[in-house]
């Protein structure tokens, strides 16, 4: 089934010219028919709001209309012209509109989220160097790189000051859509650094292929950034940071033999994930992604309302 999501918000607005077609829609789809009536709760919040606050005063009107529809000529008639608005329609130049909502989803991300998943990867790509000639660079690319990615998807996926509903209050685009362009630069930004630092490394391994390399840190980057995702949408960021770091923690102590085996062995398949690991971190994300418009957002959040 085709859910019309981006033409919601004009529908519950009372905007769209033809809502026939999406008015039958929303009466035999449910989830179409919630997500509705959340965008006519936030036109009545923004109705109440705009109420609320006083008219200007007509002679700031009056300027703005002289000043867009003055000719410039001197002792000519001023004459209004028509003030720019969008006529396109959504859906057309899908490529041209994910460039410019990647482009909005890079200057949202906080910056800390940038600095923290930089230094991670220079960290990694130097104590891969130093031990390279021990055979260890896999291992300590597989070390950082995987727990670097699932605190920068917390950071910038799970935020609180909600910049996703910045976007959102200012385009109709769908919030599953802004999410998953979201996690998709976070991730894109750590694997193409990743993959620059194996690339770097790959001189200075006697025995590791760039493949092999790449492979060391990939698997893990995989479950633990669905784990850090997962739980930083549906609860909050610190759960989805400290989650990874408890499951980097523990594969630390594996290594090393200090911990029982048992939490050892359930612990690994993280760090060399099969093909059922790899799907259930896919269907993890999937899930969040489809729950997430439905989440409350901000102080409602952490209050429980």
């Amino acid at each position: 089934m085709n859910h019309p999501t981006e033409l919601l918000p004009d529908y519950a607005a009372g905007v769209l010219p033809d809502p026939a077609a999406v008015a039958a829609h929303v009466e035999a789809c449910a989830e179409c028919a919630a997500e509705t009536e959340s965008w006519r709760s936030v036109r009545t919040a923004v109705t109440e709001r705009a109420a609320a606050v006083a008219a200007p005063a007509p002679a700031i009107f009056a300027a703005i209309r002289a000043r867009i529809g003055s000719t410039g000529s001197a002792g000519s008639a001023a004459r209004t012209r028509p003030v720019p608005r969008y006529g396109g329609t959504l859906g057309e130049r899908p490529w041209r509109r994910a460039a410019g909502l990647f482009a909005r989803q890079w200057t949202l991300i906080r910056w800390p989220v940038w600095v923290v998943s930089a230094a991670a990867l220079v960290l990694g790509g130097g104590i891969a160097a130093r031990v390279s000639s021990l055979g260890l660079a896999p291992h300590a690319l597989a070390t950082v790189i995987p727990i670097a990615a699932a605190i920068a998807v917390a950071g910038a996926c799970g935020t609180e000051r909600e910049p996703v509903g910045e976007l959102l209050a200012a385009t109709p685009t769908s919030p599953r859509v802004v999410l998953l362009a979201r996690l998709t630069l976070v991730l894109g930004v750590i694997v193409t650094g990743g993959l620059l630092v194996t690339l770097a490394l790959t001189p200075l391994q006697p025995v590791a292929s760039a493949l092999g390399l790449v492979t060391a840190w990939f698997g893990p980057l995989v479950p633990l950034s669905a784990l850090s995702f997962a739980l930083s949408v549906l609860w909050r960021p610190s759960v989805g940071v400290g989650a990874a770091m408890a499951l980097w923690l523990l594969r630390m102590l594996a290594t090393t033999g200090e911990i029982n085996r048992a939490v050892a062995a359930a612990v690994e398949p993280l760090w060399s994930p099969g093909s059922g690991v790899l799907v259930g971190a896919a269907a993890l994300v999937a899930v969040t992604v489809l729950l997430s418009p439905r989440l409350p957002r901000g102080a409602a959040r952490r209050t429980g309302f």
